[in-house]
């Protein structure tokens, strides 16, 4: 396996997440950088804070989706915060989804079934927006200009090969 920069993945495991009546929610690691490689964040603040808050967007469902959020986190290899972020997102969108479905199944009021239906349509287009922001985060949005016919006239030069331009590359400074 292999992280988005060619490099060897760090292997992502995900913590054990009991949830008992008395305590609630139990997290047990293997060590304090198990989240920090889990979510690809620097400091194990951050990874807690993505995790914790995974966690408490299930609401009600919490304890059914324990293992959901950081298994998605082992699947999908966020590389840094802010994947780490959106994938944690795309999971309670889709468990907010589910939920829809399962209440538009069990509701027999038109006015009920409508509402649902408009929040899974919602959430169902929330989530296809995740999935592009994530994808165009981890593509870093690289502009590409192709130049499809060049006439150099008699005196000129053209230059024929890729051609690479850096923000601020260039500039005289004052």
């Amino acid at each position: 396996m292999q992280s988005g920069d060619g490099q060897p993945a760090k292997s992502r495991k995900p913590p054990k997440i009991v949830f008992t009546e008395e305590s609630g929610v139990t997290i047990t690691l293997d060590s304090q950088e198990q989240l920090q490689e889990l979510y690809g964040t620097r400091t194990y603040a951050a990874a807690s804070a993505i995790l914790s808050s995974a966690l408490n967007s299930l609401g009600e469902n919490a304890a059914s989706y324990l293992d959901l959020m950081p298994a998605m986190a082992v699947e999908m290899e966020p590389r840094d915060a802010v994947e780490a972020m959106l994938v944690t997102q795309m999971a309670a969108t889709h468990v907010a989804m589910t939920t829809m479905s399962l209440k538009l199944h069990h509701t027999t009021s038109l006015q009920a079934r409508e509402s649902f239906e408009r929040s899974m349509t919602r959430l169902s287009r929330t989530f296809l927006a995740q999935m592009d922001q994530l994808k165009k985060y981890r593509a870093k949005a690289q502009q590409v200009v192709r130049v499809e016919r060049v006439e150099v006239n008699e005196g000129g030069q053209a230059i024929v090969g890729d051609v690479s331009y850096r923000r601020g590359e260039g500039r005289n400074e004052k």
